[in-house]
């Protein structure tokens, strides 16, 4: 629930379904790779962030997907 919005909107965390994290955290987060990675793969401007865990999000958990050989 930490990708919508409604986290924002209650004080009440339990009613929102967000997770452990801090909401206004979260949506730095969100916000930030989601901009790294439009900015690398649609401006072609390489993403330190995106190269790998970072210090600046170690919340942050990264996982390569491969495709099955066919």
């Amino acid at each position: 629930m930490n990708f919508r919005d409604s986290p924002l909107y209650s004080k009440i965390k339990r009613l929102t379904g967000a997770g452990p994290i801090d909401v206004a955290r979260a949506m730095r987060i969100i916000n930030d790779y989601t901009i790294a990675f439009f900015s690398q793969y649609l401006l072609m401007q390489p993403q330190g962030l995106l190269e790998g865990p970072s210090s600046q999000y170690p919340e942050v958990h990264f996982e390569v997907w491969q495709p099955l050989p066919k």
